[in-house]
């Protein structure tokens, strides 16, 4: 019984560093860097989580005067992913050449069937890839939680969801994306952030895709 209770809180705790990553990422690409953020990328947590897979961001975020350094990132956020010839974020760009095309509708529809909607205001649309990771980091919480409430078979449910959105969307585009990203990026904080956003999604597609799925259902929260 105990060993039992010992999985299900080690099963928790993964998923929830998992949604945690999921999360930070996704505040990457949905917005400039902000003051805010600045102060969470370089807090010790966070600092030593990302030196786990290599990177080192202390020289980047620590060497310029915090003023300058994000009006030099906000001008790189915009040349990447907004001002034309860049690389826009988006799931149907990728794949369609065209906003708001067929994998938009897709994925808006997928997150309404877990629950979730976007809201009218939102001037994002649903595919964008911080989106996306955001609505991952979101699935994994849910699975965390399940899981911490020894409910096997709704953690399992919301994996399967996470297995499903990343086959059919993430997989799609993702990898080509952050590989054009990482050529086209000036500022080596981009650069780094394209390498490692691959990196940990490539071990998530090798964690997911080598699970067995046991069911595949939809469910709201």
């Amino acid at each position: 019984m105990l060993k039992e209770i010992a999985e299900d809180v080690d099963l928790s705790r993964t998923a929830q560093s998992r949604s945690n990553v999921y999360r930070l990422f996704s505040m990457c690409y949905i917005n400039e860097v902000t003051s805010e953020f600045l102060k969470t990328l370089k807090s010790k947590n966070v600092m030593n989580s990302l030196s786990e897979f290599g990177v080192d961001f202390s020289k980047i975020l620590f060497d310029a005067p915090e003023e300058k350094l994000l009006d030099i990132l906000a001008g790189e956020y915009a040349a990447l992913f907004i001002v034309p010839g860049g690389i826009p974020p988006y799931e149907s760009v990728r794949l369609k050449g065209l906003l708001c095309q067929e994998p938009e509708w897709k994925v808006r529809e997928f997150y309404k069937r877990c629950g979730l909607t976007v809201r009218d205001d939102c001037k994002i649309f649903s595919d964008h890839l911080g989106m996306e990771l955001e609505f991952m980091g979101y699935l994994t919480d849910k699975e965390a939680k399940a899981w911490g409430d020894k409910d096997e078979k709704t953690a399992a449910e919301w994996l399967n969801l996470q297995k499903e959105f990343f086959a059919n969307h993430l997989n799609k585009w993702v990898f080509g994306f952050l590989n054009d990203m990482d050529k086209c990026a000036f500022h080596p904080f981009y650069k780094e952030v394209a390498r490692l956003t691959k990196t940990f999604l490539e071990v998530e597609k090798q964690d997911l895709t080598s699970q067995d799925a046991s069911c595949k259902m939809q469910v709201s929260s």
